[in-house]
């Protein structure tokens, strides 16, 4: 069984934006976990999938991307989950929101019972702070984003299917949004 993990990135330029908010923190504070992906929205959290159907997988996520219209993402602000991550946040969730329910009812005929891992509440958000943000350190860093500013915006045209390696996440495939 192979695990995978479904993913919106933004634009280069954003993600570079990301990455410096990220090395900051890495630098000021010693958390890195969340420099192991690039900047991203989840739609799918990680799942395992046998690697020999993976041509199956690779087929539905096609045909599902193929029926999705790309749509604008806005970028807002920060917010947390106390007391351990520290992300940016989506102002206009709903096309996201959209995106990851229907994905879901895809996912979840793909996925075994015992294998699909659901999501209670969907929240989009940019992670920059996670796993390894202790929640001392957390009561540091959080101060210092409430009320920082960021603004942007990208189209999201497409999703990536993420496969970890063992060691890292790699991405798999490119699936492109191509509905009128």
């Amino acid at each position: 069984m192979e695990l995978y993990f479904i993913a919106i990135l933004p634009n280069y330029e954003i993600r570079k934006r990301i990455i410096e908010l990220k090395l900051e923190v890495k630098e000021k504070y010693g958390v890195k976990h969340a420099l192991k992906l690039p900047a991203h929205i989840t739609v799918q959290i990680p799942f395992k999938f046998p690697e020999e159907q993976e041509p199956q997988l690779l087929e539905k996520l096609h045909s599902f991307a193929a029926g999705q219209k790309p749509f604008q993402v806005h970028l807002n602000g920060f917010g947390s989950f106390p007391p351990r991550v520290i992300f940016i946040k989506i102002e206009n969730q709903d096309p996201v929101t959209e995106c990851h329910a229907e994905l879901q009812q895809i996912m979840s005929i793909l996925l075994e019972s015992d294998n699909a891992r659901k999501v209670s509440s969907f929240h989009p958000h940019i992670t920059i702070a996670t796993r390894d943000l202790e929640k001392e350190v957390y009561k540091q860093v959080w101060p210092k984003f409430k009320n920082r500013e960021f603004k942007a915006a990208f189209r999201a045209e497409s999703f990536i299917l993420f496969r970890h390696d063992g060691k890292t996440w790699q991405i798999c495939e490119e699936f492109e949004f191509s509905a009128l």
